[in-house]
């Protein structure tokens, strides 16, 4: 693929009057290239999209509106689905595309809607809760929702929750959801994201709070924790661990660190034992989220802070990634996905 292949779609925190989410071009030039914006939804802060559209959360209390977003492809005609809890901050699609996932960092719940034909978000199949509160005194005091991740080809998803540590698989049924494990984390660690080998043996697991990269492994008995680093060792913990991206290709992983604003990455070849390569800046500040590009050649980072987009090639052996370019200003920058 050249780079006037490859379609962005950038989500952004609201502000004043500028609202909305983007779609990006790159030129032959590796430059970033705005061609659209879809207005009219707040803080549209995570999506994800499948063949038929884009699914957008407007990251809002229940009481301000928030709701999760259908956006046909080549249509500026969208659906709102209301959402029952408060500040909701990921959406995921199942492999089979026929399910939609919520986590809720406000309430702390997560919601499952299935996907009817043509894409249209449709009845809600299930609200999930947890109790409890973690052990860091002002980011673990209850639930905190922060991603709801299906595993690949299955019927099986897990919830992550930063607040209490925990990540909890549960298998779709025909008659409802079913709870198969909940694994204990760390205490402190305030889990935020996790990714999937294909297979659906192994699990890394980025820690917000603790700044940890966790792996986790499928065996007969159920998910157990087998190994634990540092997410950035050469860096002081800031409490602020990002976003977690496995390439295509399985090599390699990739984490963002908003305190320092840098980018690390992992040799995981050997899943169970991941070796740390390096880090550089991440072309702005406060990244708060990161994408690959399916060929694995490029990667892509969201500086929330310094509102821009950088993109980087990558070392097609050593997976290290060589800044090529910066976007123009964009207003906050939080979530951005690849075609």
């Amino acid at each position: 693929m050249t780079l006037q292949d490859y379609q962005l779609s950038i989500g952004q925190y609201s502000q004043d009057n500028d609202r909305g989410f983007l779609f990006s071009g790159l030129s032959t030039d590796s430059r970033f290239q705005i061609s659209a914006k879809v207005t009219n939804i707040t803080n549209p802060s995570y999506l994800t999209r499948s063949a038929l559209g884009h699914y957008i959360v407007s990251e809002q209390s229940q009481h301000q509106g928030a709701a999760l977003y259908f956006l046909p492809e080549n249509s500026c005609d969208y659906q709102v689905k209301l959402l029952d809890g408060d500040y909701p901050c990921h959406v995921s699609l199942s492999d089979c595309q026929t399910i939609l996932g919520v986590a809720h960092y406000g309430s702390g719940n997560f919601e499952l809607f299935a996907v009817e034909e043509h894409g249209i978000i449709g009845e809600r199949l299930a609200i999930l809760s947890n109790q409890g509160h973690g052990a860091h005194p002002t980011r673990q005091e209850a639930p905190h929702g922060h991603q709801l991740q299906f595993l690949p080809d299955s019927k099986q998803f897990v919830s992550v929750d930063l607040g209490i540590d925990t990540l909890t698989f549960y298998c779709i049924e025909t008659d409802g959801v079913t709870e198969q494990q909940t694994l204990k984390l760390p205490s402190g660690c305030g889990p935020r994201h996790l990714v999937f080998t294909g297979d659906g043996q192994f699990g890394f697991v980025l820690c917000e709070l603790d700044e940890t990269l966790l792996v986790i492994e499928k065996a007969s008995s159920g998910w157990s924790l087998v190994h634990s680093t540092a997410a950035f060792p050469e860096h002081p913990s800031h409490e602020a661990a990002a976003a977690i991206k496995l390439s295509p290709d399985e090599r390699f992983v990739y984490l963002s660190g908003r305190g320092e604003s840098i980018v690390t990455w992992f040799d995981v070849s050997r899943p169970v034992q991941p070796r740390y390569c390096g880090y550089v800046p991440s072309g702005g500040e406060f990244p708060r989220d990161l994408c690959l590009t399916q060929d694995s050649r490029w990667l892509i980072t969201a500086n929330q802070h310094s509102g821009n987009l950088a993109l980087f090639s990558l070392d097609p052996i050593t997976g290290k990634p060589e800044q090529v370019s910066v976007s123009d200003t964009i207003t906050a920058p939080v979530c951005v996905i690849a075609n």
